[in-house]
């Protein structure tokens, strides 16, 4: 589904200030995959994110995305096989909408069609069913605004709102991390359920290595810019956390933090 090959993007080149993000990046992911990918501050996991999201452009080398060559595709034409959901929850959802409306706006708007008559029954009815196996009430509040929702559920409305459209790509940049443990972890098995659901392609960027053994079907880990390791799921079959510390000598504390 998503094949890179010698990715490089530096900041500010040619400069003193010149820093490389990635540097010859392979990495190739399979249908249906849900990679985490993990890595100290500055390895170049959000410059990954962006670089397949189109947000940025690389200086060289390729990105795939079901076979097409997407490398210099723009942002916008991307949106419509590439999702994101990123840490802030007041991020990705109309504060001002209520869910029902945040929700027609993203199916219009991967669609190309205006939203304000859509808002139908049976469109109603697909909400529902679609909040209902999040378990976290969103189903029986449709009419609320977003911005009134706790920050679990509207990361949660995110997450939704960005797979409606059952995207060729879900890509998620620590979207749990501003949260609290318990609210964490729902939205992570909003998460587990939605991906499993929809068979999506996911990279998940993550400081939370407990939540990269237990739901990524591989782990790739960064530094400088490059790939450094990549455990399959056998691989990383029966680790813990204190064993990803001690085998990619981890000095981040945000990521020693379960």
């Amino acid at each position: 589904m998503i094949r890179i090959a010698r990715l490089c993007k530096t900041f500010n080149a040619n400069t003193p200030d010149a820093k490389t993000a990635t540097r010859d990046l392979d990495l190739s992911v399979a249908d249906g995959e849900f990679v985490a990918v993990i890595g100290g501050n500055g390895a170049g996991k959000s410059t990954l994110l962006n670089l397949v999201a189109g947000a940025l452009l690389p200086d060289s080398g390729t990105i795939e995305i079901a076979g097409k060559d997407v490398t210099r595709s723009p942002e916008h034409r991307r949106s419509r096989c590439v999702a994101r959901v990123f840490q802030d929850p007041m991020t990705g959802t109309a504060p001002m909408l209520s869910v029902e409306e945040n929700l027609v706006l993203a199916e219009m708007r991967a669609r190309g069609r205006g939203w304000r008559q859509a808002l139908t029954g049976r469109r109603r009815d697909r909400y529902r069913e679609a909040l209902a196996g999040l378990g976290l009430g969103l189903e029986d509040r449709l009419g609320a605004r977003a911005g009134l929702l706790s920050g679990g559920q509207r990361q949660a409305l995110a997450l939704v709102m960005a797979t409606l459209e059952a995207p060729q790509v879900l890509l998620l940049d620590e979207h749990t991390a501003a949260l609290d443990p318990r609210t964490s972890a729902a939205v992570m098995e909003a998460t587990r359920h939605l991906v499993a659901a929809l068979r999506l392609t996911t990279l998940m960027v993550t400081h939370n290595m407990e939540h990269a053994l237990q739901y990524g079907s591989r782990i790739v880990m960064m530094a400088d810019g490059a790939v450094r390791a990549d455990l399959s799921a056998a691989d990383k079959q029966g680790l813990s956390v204190a064993d990803l510390v001690e085998r990619f000598h981890i000095a981040d504390d945000r990521m020693m933090l379960s």
